[in-house]
């Protein structure tokens, strides 16, 4: 019986469409006066997006000031001096132009600059609570969805770990979702990052904490990903469904979390800095075999809403398997971890990290025990079929 009893929190202005960044002033002038530009260290400026959001804030008369030093994996240490930076020029919103990275940063400095201190003092299991500045967040990729979800993720480089600051005050105010910036996209970045998308999506869809809504949204990413993925792979120009794709599946994942695949995918990102999206799609394959029978009518009806024709769950899961399969071996995702160097000698130092995501791994459908997710690990080791 469908559970029918269930919280969904959406508080985001969602505007999407291509040319909607000329939007930036207008929507930015009922927020704040001076804005902080959080953004990584090349794109944006190799590509010019700085100077033209900034003339689009300007015209509006909203002051800029400049943050573009986020790496891939935000630090600690970056959103602590982005926070300085925010709460020296008395910075009322932040406008986050960027990846995950830019716009997790983003948030990380929306609190600091609102309630002081470190954002070590902010990961979870702690909750943001209170009011932070306002957050404008504008995706560069069609993965990660953090423009409409209350987390984000950053690096502890000391202890080699990715962890979470949680909390609905850092949903940001606005997502403006503007497929142009894609056309610039390499392909394998392309892939990664759509990977992701399809990762939340799935993760979102067998979650423990799945609900009607998020069903539906995850339904429906996963049935376009699946379908556009390779034209948008190949034509820069025909990515729109990708952005799309991964902002329902953000908003799925901003109600049930993720699951172990996130968690086990966290360690070659913090130790071999293989991109997330990557790192979720080795795992992904394998990860659903794995729970396919604690999700028996799950899978018949995902099956039966990408059109593909099954006797029962074991062949939905094998069938589903195997599409997942094929659709990274024609995106040139490798094939395993032993493809991508990592020695069959990390497999327990793998495992031993993934465990300690707790978070992660109890919001698994199927209980995973530590044999369970080394067997998981290994397949994933030797690579798909």
């Amino acid at each position: 019986m469908m559970n029918l009893e269930f919280l969904f929190h959406m508080p985001t202005k969602i505007i999407f469409g291509r040319g909607n960044l000329e939007k930036i002033g207008e929507e930015a002038k009922s927020l704040g006066k001076h804005a902080l530009l959080v953004t990584g260290r090349k794109f944006a400026r190799k590509y010019g997006y700085i100077n033209r959001i900034k003339a689009l804030l300007e015209k509006e008369n909203i002051k800029v000031s400049i943050f573009d030093r986020v790496e891939p994996n935000p630090s600690f240490e970056t959103v602590n001096e982005g926070g300085e930076l925010a709460r020296k020029e008395n910075i009322d919103m932040v406008i986050a132009f960027g990846g995950g990275s830019a716009m997790d940063a983003g948030k990380g400095i929306a609190v600091l600059c609102a309630q002081g201190g470190k954002i070590e003092e902010y990961v979870y299991p702690s909750i943001v609570k209170g009011e932070v500045i306002p957050i404008i967040a504008i995706p560069t990729t069609c993965g990660t969805g953090s423009e409409v979800t209350r987390y984000a993720v950053l690096t502890d480089t000391k202890r080699r770990k990715k962890l979470t600051v949680v909390g609905y005050p850092i949903i940001p105010k606005v997502a403006l979702v503007d497929p142009e910036v894609l056309e610039h996209l390499p392909k394998n970045l392309t892939a990664y990052t759509a990977f992701d998308a399809l990762s939340h999506a799935l993760e979102a869809y067998w979650s423990k904490a799945s609900q009607p809504i998020s069903d539906l949204l995850a339904l429906e990413s996963i049935r376009l990903i699946v379908t556009h993925i390779r034209e948008g792979y190949e034509d820069p120009k025909k990515r729109d469904v990708l952005h799309y794709a991964s902002l329902l599946a953000g908003m799925a994942i901003n109600a049930t979390g993720t699951t172990m695949v996130h968690g086990v995918g966290y360690y070659l990102t913090a130790h071999h800095n293989i991109h997330h999206g990557l790192a979720n799609a080795l795992f992904l394959p394998f990860a659903l075999k794995f729970n396919a029978p604690t999700i028996k009518n799950k899978l018949l009806r995902l099956a039966k809403y990408l059109e593909i024709e099954v006797s029962n769950y074991e062949d939905a899961a094998s069938k589903l398997f195997k599409a997942i399969c094929e659709l990274e071996d024609a995106l040139g995702i490798p094939k395993g971890l032993k493809e991508l160097g990592i020695e069959e000698s990390e497999i327990d130092d793998i495992v031993r990290d993934a465990l300690e995501y707790e978070r992660n791994m109890k919001n698994n459908p199927r209980p995973i025990s530590e044999e369970d997710l080394k067997k998981i690990v290994l397949e994933t080791y030797r690579g798909r079929p």
